[in-house]
């Protein structure tokens, strides 16, 4: 081999090498949770190599929505897993689109200390939510309201973070009440604790979705769409591989099988589908935020919702 010929192959060589090792690009994707099932799609995606797949080292972190949302605007994150968070902000004005709308009900349970049986034992109590104008403290309230309490009277609502937190903070004692999704609220059963109110009998909202600022909609698109077709391919398998997302979850939130089993048929009941949801339901959703943060200027779908992408993707696998 001729000189030229070898240093015009070890250039290649070292070209393939070093696409190979940069070709990996860290994305962060935050929630607030870090023991509830509703992140199991995204994290199943994950597990089954479908961001590698990509391109995308695809890193999972657990904030508080609000801190979650501060951090998508600021770019500390690249996408939140969480629409209905989402949504709200975006009725507030904040930079952010909504691309998926993954669960379009909400998988929370009004979880009350086994001592507390009824409504009306819960007057004068402490309701622990993640934090104020969540998916928990919305869920809290529709379940209050349900159970003809005032949440703004009869009970105290605290913002306490996380579920393993709020789960902690319950079986302390600390607070009689909290907001519990999948499977935590499944597992207190099981303990004995009382389950007043499954607020995703009445509340039709999305739960999770994957949401991104404008900024990052505008500068750079090609990360949301190879991100999208990854989870588009975790959500497919989360819908038919029951048995290998079950031992999946069981390992990963170290669950017992009838726990992960029980909840993934609640789950599959609540996907919407392949990520979209009917705009009535959005609609209704923009209504109750609004009613929430006192908005009152008008608010469209189109307004916060982008679902080019997730179009664009399903299309293709079709």
């Amino acid at each position: 081999m001729t000189k030229p010929i070898l240093t015009l192959s070890l250039w290649l060589l070292c070209s393939l090498f070093a696409a190979s090792a940069g070709a990996q690009e860290r994305v962060i994707v935050s929630h607030s949770v870090r023991g509830s099932l509703s992140i199991g799609p995204l994290l199943y995606g994950i597990q089954k190599g479908f961001y590698r797949d990509e391109g995308v080292d695809l890193v999972y972190v657990s904030i508080r929505a609000d801190l979650g949302i501060k951090a998508l605007v600021s770019g500390d994150v690249d996408f939140i897993y969480s629409a209905g968070t989402g949504i709200r902000a975006a009725v507030q004005g904040l930079p952010v689109k909504i691309l998926s709308m993954d669960f379009a009900r909400v998988f929370h349970s009004l979880m009350a200390r086994p001592e507390i049986t009824s409504a009306a034992a819960l007057k004068g109590k402490k309701v622990a939510v993640s934090s104020f104008g969540a998916t928990t403290d919305v869920s809290a309230r529709v379940a209050l309201q349900a159970l003809g309490l005032d949440p703004n009277r009869d009970v105290t609502i605290l913002a306490l973070g996380g579920d393993t937190v709020r789960f902690a903070a319950l079986q302390a004692g600390t607070v009689q009440a909290a907001m519990m999704s999948l499977p935590l609220n499944i597992q207190l059963k099981k303990k004995g604790y009382t389950e007043l109110f499954y607020v995703g009998k009445i509340l039709r909202e999305p739960l999770t979705g994957l949401v991104a600022s404008t900024d990052k909609i505008k500068n750079n698109p090609q990360q949301i769409r190879r991100v999208m077709r990854a989870f588009v391919r975790g959500l497919k398998a989360f819908k038919t591989e029951r048995s290998g997302f079950v031992f999946f979850a069981q390992t990963k939130f170290a669950l017992t099988k009838d726990v992960v089993e029980e909840a993934y048929d609640l789950m599959l009941d609540s996907l919407s589908s392949d990520g979209f949801v009917e705009e009535s339901v959005i609609e209704n959703s923009i209504q109750q935020a609004k009613k929430l943060l006192g908005v009152t200027k008008p608010v469209s779908a189109a307004d916060i919702v982008d679902y080019s992408f997730l179009a664009e993707v399903v299309k293709r696998e079709k």
